[in-house]
């Protein structure tokens, strides 16, 4: 019996890049759009946007290339996270940027597509604030209850709210509000969600493999002799990164105790030149994330050989409706 596949793709801002890149070459390797090769793929906050656009018919009915959300990334990053003088300042009073160009980039890229154009179930984390509860974005549900079919872009847009960095999204539908923030404040590595929700959506299946993809090890040293000194303007420009590090880290060591659970996490150990910034888009930094992505491919070629091999004997799921049967030829 054939395992269940999953991918799942962290957050961190323009460094997305980097499983852009990596999920390019595995997309290579395979010879087949990803959304073929998976029963679920899941993404937080810039793997979000990545887990819609290659899940989703965005691009003329058919899936955006790992290559093209390279280059959303490059040409769009700089207006996305665009700098002023005044921004040091801004930040302190609100959300560092504004969704201007976020928005505007993320309607360039997916239209008017609507989440019932999935061509594998998606899960796309995000977190309402009203409510004090995740919130999960799960295409495989819009069957049963059209509710759960969305704008796209509005998907995008609340998987990608980063707390300070950019104000949350409101979505209503009928009697509910919800106010979104990205999905990173308590799943940014989505690999163990994307795991119990695939144990649920194929309850039959006793195999699962997963690829979870990461943005790089920002490898921060917070010494103590700094940290106790901080109030909340000292925490408010740590506590995005830590919380996310930690979420991530924490899921890493639960699924690779995990019976029945082939686990893959590709991951940078070390961004070396580029940037642990979520938001540097100078150009030297843009290529920098792409060099390091390349230079990481490079060295575990033997281990991408492996995983692609296991991803070559096809997905796991064969149900009516879900996966396979949704993908157009």
């Amino acid at each position: 019996m054939k395992s269940i596949k999953i991918l799942a793709v962290d957050g961190g801002g323009i460094r997305g890049i980097i499983p852009a890149v990596i999920l390019d070459e595995i997309q290579k390797r395979l010879g087949a759009d990803l959304a073929r090769s998976f029963d679920l793929i899941s993404g937080t906050s810039t793997g979000g946007i990545i887990a819609l656009g290659i899940g989703t018919g965005a691009k003329n009915a058919q899936p955006y290339s790992p290559a093209e959300l390279v280059n959303l990334y490059v040409e769009n990053g700089p207006a996305i996270f665009k700098k002023s003088l005044l921004t040091p300042l801004r930040e302190l009073v609100g959300p560092k940027y504004s969704p201007d160009a976020l928005q505007a980039a993320l309607v360039q890229f997916f239209g008017n597509t609507e989440f019932r154009a999935a061509l594998t179930p998606l899960l796309v984390s995000s977190y309402d604030l009203q409510s004090q509860l995740p919130f999960f974005f799960k295409s495989h549900r819009i069957a049963q209850n059209p509710q759960y079919n969305w704008p796209v872009v509005s998907i995008a847009r609340a998987t990608s709210a980063a707390p300070t960095f950019f104000p949350p999204l409101h979505l209503a539908r009928e009697m509910r509000n919800y106010a979104l923030v990205d999905g990173g404040v308590y799943v940014n590595n989505p690999s163990m969600a994307a795991y119990a929700e695939a144990r649920t959506l194929y309850g039959s299946s006793t195999e699962f493999m997963i690829v979870s993809v990461g943005t790089g090890n920002r490898q921060d040293r917070i010494a103590y002799r700094s940290a106790k000194h901080w109030g909340l303007l000292g925490w408010a420009k740590q506590i995005v990164p830590v919380f996310m590090d930690s979420v991530s880290e924490a899921v890493d060591y639960e699924l690779r105790a995990m019976p029945g659970c082939s686990y893959h996490r590709l991951e940078l150990e070390d961004l070396g030149p580029a940037s642990n910034d979520m938001d540097d888009v100078t150009p030297q930094n843009l290529q920098n994330l792409q060099t390091v992505a390349q230079d990481y491919l490079a060295s575990i070629s033997g281990r991408l050989d492996a995983i692609c091999a296991e991803l070559a004997e096809g997905r796991g799921s064969d149900m009516p409706g879900i996966g396979r049967a949704r993908i157009p030829a």
